[in-house]
């Protein structure tokens, strides 16, 4: 299974929008996808029209379990059916006080991977993807680990950079601190809109200078903004778009990866 972290500690920027969108797109390529909602804020759980609910397992439950505890069984509690093709393990408001909890286990960093271990060996799913907080914290380090591979929505503006150099730090102290190998696979480019002037232009001309690929340019168009309302992947909201055109381009640049990546 290739595992994924959309991830960038700053706010605003489209992860979740990312994750859902290229779920969409990949199961249109016939990938069976799970989407993991690991943010405490719980914004690709709405997006998914999924509202808080009494659920007889949580995410928060099964992170703080004893690795025994986490079995396949346990985990399969986790998932929710969205679409054809595509699964949600979602979140629940006790993850807002999960760092916190985190932080007096042993191997916290680890306790994500668990999961996505047990997931790959169900046999159901082709790509995991992450949808992570706005935080440099404990959950995205277990991000981390457990994906080993890193996509990156950003905003063609000024302040992208130092988040950008944030960010990439923390990978680097993560590699170095865990022991682990960690891949930057790219960047993607959202709420993309020229029409704003040479701070955008410039900021954009930029990012494509950087060392790390731009894999894809969303522009900022109502298709999505739509689509999000409706509880729908772009590509299946507004199928001849330019949104799902774009989406469709990004996740064919992720196919090759997904492909080899697969377990």
């Amino acid at each position: 299974m290739f595992t994924l972290a959309v991830l960038n500690q700053k706010g605003g920027v489209g992860k979740t929008a990312t994750t859902m969108n290229l779920a969409g797109a990949l199961a249109e390529l016939g990938y069976r996808v799970v989407m993991i909602d690991l943010d405490p804020q719980g914004h690709l759980t709405e997006a998914c029209g999924m509202p808080e609910a009494t659920r007889p397992a949580s995410l928060y439950d099964v992170l703080l379990s004893d690795a025994g505890a986490v079995t396949p069984e346990a985990v399969t509690a986790l998932v929710v059916p969205w679409r054809d093709g595509i699964d949600l393990v979602p979140t629940t408001v006790e993850m807002f006080m999960i760092e916190r909890q985190l932080y007096q286990h042993r191997g916290m960093e680890w306790r994500l991977q668990l999961v996505t271990e047990r997931l790959a060996g169900l046999g159901v799913y082709d790509v995991c993807l992450i949808d992570c907080p706005p935080s440099l914290g404990a959950l995205t380090d277990n991000a981390l680990v457990a994906s080993r591979r890193v996509l990156i929505p950003v905003q063609a503006e000024d302040s992208t950079f130092r988040a950008l150099r944030l960010l990439l730090e923390q990978v680097a102290s993560a590699q170095n601190d865990l022991r682990i190998e960690i891949e930057v696979l790219g960047m993607v480019v959202n709420l993309l809109d020229k029409r704003k002037g040479r701070i955008v232009t410039s900021a954009l001309e930029e990012l494509h200078k950087m060392p790390l690929a731009v894999l894809g340019e969303i522009r900022d168009l109502k298709e999505v903004r739509e689509a999000w309302r409706e509880s729908l992947p772009v590509v299946a909201y507004a199928p001849d778009s330019p949104s799902a055109a774009e989406f469709r381009q990004l996740a064919k640049a992720l196919a090759g990866d997904a492909d080899g990546g697969q377990e």
